[in-house]
């Protein structure tokens, strides 16, 4: 019976799992007319509650009071302001309502030039946990909790190159070897960079 809000939605895996699981209703957003495409394509004759919209979750207005819950999965990275998004999460939540995080961030040194260059050439904006965390409180969020869960982020990563390498040939012949080469390189150097410490991955609840 609850309404859940998921920014970056993607195509919507995320969304069928929480309301065919828990009987919840769920709104995906997300910038992608693709990603919203294939989400669509997906809900059609499914029994549980999910829409899907492509929008800008800054510029989407709610009414206050709207959701009991929203979620983000490794999206808000793209975001600039945070604090301003943050605030809109906080009016758009009813009373007692949570928010559910994961995102990228990065530990409170200055990155390496190596780093550096990648956030710049993303366009991302990446924050230590710690800090992270802060800037929910200052929107106004209580309870919250900042954790750092890179040695989870590095699992998952390690899980899924595996798999990838194991298709390999499929792979190459259902996209391209470019493709391939250029997923595990990312892949790769995600995980030196997060065994080294300095790319972080952060899980939030408020």
């Amino acid at each position: 019976g609850q309404k859940v809000l998921d920014v970056g939605c993607g195509i919507g895996g995320g969304d069928f799992y929480m309301a065919e699981n828990f009987d919840v209703d769920v709104v995906g957003i997300d910038l992608s007319v693709n990603m919203i495409s294939f989400a669509l394509e997906h809900a059609i004759g499914l029994k549980c509650s999910v829409e899907f919209e492509v929008a800008d979750c800054t510029k989407k207005e709610y009414p206050d009071n709207t959701f009991d819950v929203i979620y983000s999965r490794d999206t808000i990275l793209h975001i600039q302001d945070k604090p301003a998004l943050f605030r809109r999460f906080y009016k758009w939540l009813k009373p007692g309502g949570k928010v559910l995080i994961t995102d990228y961030c990065r530990s409170p040194k200055t990155p390496s030039p190596d780093f550096a260059i990648y956030i710049k050439k993303r366009g991302y904006d990446l924050h230590d946990v710690q800090a992270y965390g802060q800037m929910l409180r200052d929107a106004g969020f209580e309870e919250v909790i900042a954790e750092d869960r890179t040695d989870q982020f590095m699992k998952v990563l390690k899980r899924e190159l595996d798999a990838v390498e194991k298709e390999k040939e499929e792979f190459i012949s259902d996209f391209s070897k470019e493709d391939y080469e250029d997923i595990i390189g990312g892949w790769k150097s995600k995980l030196l960079r997060s065994s080294s410490g300095e790319q972080k991955w952060g899980l939030f609840i408020a």
